[in-house]
């Protein structure tokens, strides 16, 4: 079969590398290159991991997966600890991160497949020899026995017909945006703390990125705003988002933070999961169309893995 897969992050790639083996694959990936929200961005001489922070383990299947990512060192165990704005320190649960950035292990798997970059996907059109894809440049793609989407749900239920089956399930799914402030300092602050999660605070985590494993670069630190605040702020002006972040984040690094000469807000329209679609993904059969990700299971990297992972199963 011919497949196209709309989405380049994790869910995507594994799926992909899955069907792979038995088909015709071709990823189309809005950004520039792989990993959705397992993003990194880079200014010289800073690098920020602006997406997922880092991810846990909880079943065997996404232990096995990383097996190969652990032993060659794109993934390595981090933080130790995470500390809370209260003083307490919580190290119950092994926690990873990839490296040298976040988007490691997407550009490992993309290395070896069909992803077009710079292709949004902005219809879909039915045919009597299957579908075709609507590239925003003005390309059509096709045709494809299947279409699966990998894009958060709101995107993937814009994107889906109608008579999608499970359109109604998609659309009560609910999502929640974030904003991720990159600061890059000439010297190092002075934080003693690897990474810290915050409560009752328009700032819902702090990391030193530049302390990840395998990192290279300027001291740099990743603020991410609390899912809720963000939520309602997400048309605000940028300006007035960074203030606000800043003073918040100033306040629990017990210095200004204001000084970084370095200063950039990234927006996440859909960032994490308020109501999953508690399924592990959603497909029509008779129509040849399905969706999976993250927002099936929850907000988890392990959850976008495990999603991907079933309907790899399921259409193989």
């Amino acid at each position: 079969m011919n497949i196209a897969i709309i989405g380049a992050g994790l869910a995507g790639l594994h799926l992909a590398s899955q069907l792979a083996s038995a088909h015709t694959v071709t990823v189309f990936e809005k950004a520039r290159g792989p990993g959705g929200r397992m993003s990194t961005r880079r200014a010289a001489p800073y690098a920020f991991d602006h997406g997922a922070q880092y991810f846990t383990a909880a079943t065997q299947a996404f232990r096995d997966f990383l097996a190969p990512f652990l032993e060659d060192g794109t993934v390595a165990a981090w933080p130790d600890a995470i500390e809370l704005s209260g003083g307490a320190v919580v190290s119950d649960k092994q926690k990873y991160a990839a490296a040298p950035g976040m988007n490691a292990i997407c550009k490992t798997l993309a290395a070896g497949l069909d992803v077009r970059t710079g292709a949004r996907i902005e219809t879909l059109q039915r045919a009597p020899d299957g579908w075709h894809v609507q590239i925003a440049s003005g390309e059509t793609e096709g045709p494809f026995d299947w279409v699966i989407s990998t894009a958060p749900a709101p995107q993937t239920a814009a994107l889906l017909p109608d008579d999608f089956g499970p359109k109604e399930r998609l659309a009560e799914v609910e999502m929640l945006g974030c904003f991720t402030l990159m600061l890059g300092f000439e010297a190092p602050p002075a934080i003693t703390w690897s990474a810290q999660k915050i409560g009752n605070s328009p700032v819902g985590w702090m990391a030193m990125n530049s302390e990840k494993p395998g990192r290279e670069g300027a001291a740099s630190l990743v603020v991410q705003a609390n899912n809720t605040w963000a939520e309602a702020h997400l048309e605000d002006d940028p300006a007035a988002v960074i203030s606000t972040l800043l003073n918040a984040a100033s306040e629990y690094a017990d210095q200004d933070l204001s000084t970084a000469p370095h200063q950039v807000l990234h927006r996440w329209r859909y960032a994490a999961t308020r109501t999953p679609a508690g399924e592990a993904f959603l497909k029509d059969d008779a129509l040849q169309l399905a969706a999976c990700g993250d927002w099936c299971l929850g907000s988890k990297v392990e959850a976008a893995f495990l999603s991907a992972d079933a309907l790899a199963k399921d259409l193989l």
